[in-house]
């Protein structure tokens, strides 16, 4: 299974791409200001080593007054000595005659030496080299470009983001929820298709649940005079029968109407914390079922934060589930630590499902092998609704001939 994390959502995937936009564009602006500051650096040096040069046959032939108008075409001025903690980039020598080109911070100039006369000049390079040896100001013009373009690119994905929290919403059973319609035609239209979808569903669940509830109760009070009727009926195979269809129509209405109540949601929900054996006790004391029927083991009582009715409803179903398709022995319910959360199960001896588990989740799904069992399919849909509002996980598993249902906890 592919973990979620790996895909993380459209504004996180956005904000990823704009921190690595910059600092690949840091990196590139600080890179090609290097090289264009080398490449001016490698040109002063080149113009500075050529001026040196032609000083020095002006310094052979005696003409000073030439070197004076030379360097000044050049904007070079001349020094009394090298300065003392210059750089020296290029030497030459021989017996006669001495040239040294040097550095000193932003200044770039030459030495010459010849038969002990000497001329030292210099040029300050700082208005060639501010601009490319201070990169901070390009950096700087990046982000604010790449800073403009994320704020526009926000801001048109900005409506996507009012959907994707709408239709969250609209989940967890607020059908009032609508969007405010954008001036953007493309946004605009997706947003009124919103719209229309949700005040569609809106009505089709209320008038779902106005339905399910009427029927559900409009049926218990047929169902209490039929049963109450029935008892007045003399002995006979046809009772039989009546009290057996009454009784799978009580059944089914209140399961209905439990179903009904698990799809409202949390708000119906009264969480408390209670020992898992309290469950376990509660959820019998409402059960005809016998001792011989059921073996009861509590190896770990561990804390339960939750909803104590609900929970003994899925609980119920799962024990009534298995003794419906139970093909012999006792019923077990345990409780068990596994891994880093505990465990409360309920198993049966059974054949093996035909279908996947999940397929027996939804509502009045029944396997045909089974048909012949009185239920009506929602017992399974209930347990998931109940355990999904509280965010539990029911791991199923087949070994051994038996049939494992099992409610994970995180311990308290």
């Amino acid at each position: 299974m592919i973990k979620k994390w790996l895909y993380p959502s459209l504004f996180v995937q956005i904000y990823l791409l704009f921190f690595i936009s910059i600092i690949i564009s840091v990196i590139i602006t600080y890179s090609l200001n290097i090289a264009n500051l080398r490449q001016n650096e490698e040109k002063i040096i080149s113009q500075t080593t050529f001026l040196a040069q032609q000083s020095m046959l002006e310094l052979i032939n005696g003409n000073i007054r030439r070197i004076h108008t030379l360097i000044k075409s050049y904007d070079f001025m001349r020094i009394d000595k090298i300065p003392q903690e210059s750089t020296i980039i290029y030497k030459s020598s021989d017996t006669l005659a001495k040239m040294q080109v040097f550095k000193f911070h932003q200044n770039y100039g030459f030495g010459l030496e010849y038969l002990g006369e000497s001329y030292i000049a210099q040029k300050d390079f700082k208005e060639q080299l501010s601009i490319n040896n201070n990169p901070i100001l390009w950096i700087l013009l990046d982000f604010l470009v790449l800073l403009l373009t994320f704020a526009i690119i926000l801001a048109i994905l900005h409506p996507m983001k009012v959907l994707r929290n709408s239709l969250e919403e609209f989940t967890k059973g607020n059908y009032k929820v609508r969007i405010k319609i954008p001036k953007e035609p493309e946004q605009a239209l997706l947003a009124r298709s919103f719209n229309e979808m949700a005040t569609k569903i809106s009505k089709l669940m209320e008038i779902r649940e106005f339905i399910l509830r009427n029927i559900g109760h409009e049926l218990k009070t047929p169902i209490s005079k039929a049963k109450l009727a029935l008892e007045f009926i003399p002995p006979s195979p046809n009772k039989e029968i009546l009290n057996k269809a009454i009784q799978n129509l009580d059944t089914l209405t209140s399961q209905i109407l439990t179903f009904e109540k698990v799809q409202e949601g949390r708000d119906l929900l009264e969480f408390k914390e209670f020992f898992v054996e309290s469950l376990v006790l509660e959820t019998l004391s409402h059960m005809f079922i016998s001792e011989d029927e059921v073996a009861v083991k509590i190896s770990e009582n561990f804390k339960i934060h939750g909803d104590l009715n609900f929970l003994s409803i899925a609980l119920k179903n799962l024990i009534e589930n298995a003794k419906k398709y139970k093909s012999g022995g006792k019923i077990e319910i345990f409780t068990q630590k596994q891994d880093n959360c505990f465990c409360l199960g309920v198993s049966n001896e059974g054949e093996k499902l035909q279908r996947e588990i999940w397929e027996y989740f939804e509502p009045f799904y029944r396997d045909k092998k089974h048909e012949l069992i009185q239920g009506h399919g929602l017992g399974l849909g209930i347990i998931k609704g109940i355990l999904e509002l509280h965010h539990l996980e029911l791991k199923y598993q087949y070994k051994n001939n038996r049939h494992y249902f099992m409610i994970l906890f995180k311990g308290i």
